[in-house]
């Protein structure tokens, strides 16, 4: 058996050696999920002795990720908005961007004067947003309560093309006690939804496809090492949730054109773009919709399309 400080010692020498730049908390999250302890356990008892199954499943965790494989495919799990969902290769990874327009659906209903509310989270992946904002809405923080006061209630709508990706929505939306409140449809797009709802988000694939060539090299691990698209993470991602024709906005256009049908009067479409497509989609979308702006995120890039019909 080895402690806690003398294998996360190990770990982070053999992922920086591999050129992964966040060793250190990468060798905190494995240590974590391979023991079972909390981080604060773990911090405060470093010289906690590791069992030989611990050591084991810790081992193959490392394997994995010197390959470059994403912490949050090894371990399982990914925080978003406060709070942990379980994630598989059959889903986008959320990102700490996409908590922006989580923030801004939480702001908005409080403008408004209806009794209820219905959102759509159209390609919701693992349910992150759609999830996050049911949990926020149903279990108001302070950010919320003035409109629960109004009386205010909500109908959540979780759409996406892949069965295995409702699949782990579901799983997620169980876990934090919310799947009663949410209705799950597999559509592409809007195929099978006939409804129109006041509030539509939508984290749609816009990675221009002409950007990255989507290989993953064969052959021994020493030759796949020296090739640089191999060690992109996002290459373990699934495709169709990420790329998109048209410099990336081929999917969001389509969604543009549909959205029209679907939502209410005095609503809002909120939706995520790529820095680098966003001004072209803005006016795309002012074709369609006369009140559009463009929001940028924390870094100051170009993120989110927003739509005030």
């Amino acid at each position: 058996m080895s402690s806690v400080f003398e294998e996360k010692k190990q770990i982070i020498a053999k992922i920086k050696t591999a050129g992964i730049k966040s060793a250190e908390i990468d060798a905190e999250i494995l240590v974590e999920s391979a023991s079972g302890k909390s981080r604060e356990f773990l911090l405060a008892h470093p010289k906690f002795e590791m069992t030989d199954v611990m050591v084991k499943k810790l081992d193959a965790m490392v394997t994995r990720r010197l390959t470059n494989e994403p912490i949050a495919y090894i371990v399982g799990v990914k925080e978003f908005f406060g709070l942990d969902f379980f994630v598989t290769a059959n889903v986008l990874i959320p990102r700490p961007e996409t908590e922006l327009l989580v923030e801004t659906v939480l702001d908005f209903p409080q403008t408004t004067n209806y009794k209820l509310q219905t959102i759509l989270d159209l390609g919701a992946g693992s349910g992150n947003i759609i999830i996050s904002l049911a949990s926020n809405l149903c279990n108001p923080l302070p950010i919320v309560n003035e409109l629960h006061k109004s009386g205010n209630y909500f109908r959540f709508f979780a759409s996406d093309i892949s069965f295995a990706a409702l699949k782990v929505a579901r799983k997620n939306a169980r876990f934090h006690s919310v799947d009663d409140k949410i209705k799950f449809i597999k559509s592409d797009l809007f195929q099978n939804i006939s409804d129109k709802f006041d509030i539509i988000v939508a984290n749609l694939p816009y990675v221009p496809k002409e950007s990255e060539k989507r290989k993953v090299p064969t052959g021994s691990a020493e030759a796949r090492k020296s090739e640089k698209l191999w060690k992109k993470e996002i290459y373990f991602e699934p495709e169709s949730a990420i790329f998109a024709a048209d410099n990336g906005a081929g999917l969001i256009k389509k969604f543009l054109d549909q959205a029209k049908n679907h939502i209410n009067k005095n609503g809002l479409i909120l939706l995520e773009v790529d820095p680098r497509n966003a001004k072209n989609i803005l006016l795309y979308s002012r074709r369609k919709f006369t009140s559009t702006e463009l929001t940028k995120d924390l870094t100051g890039k170009d993120r989110l399309i927003k739509i005030l019909t």
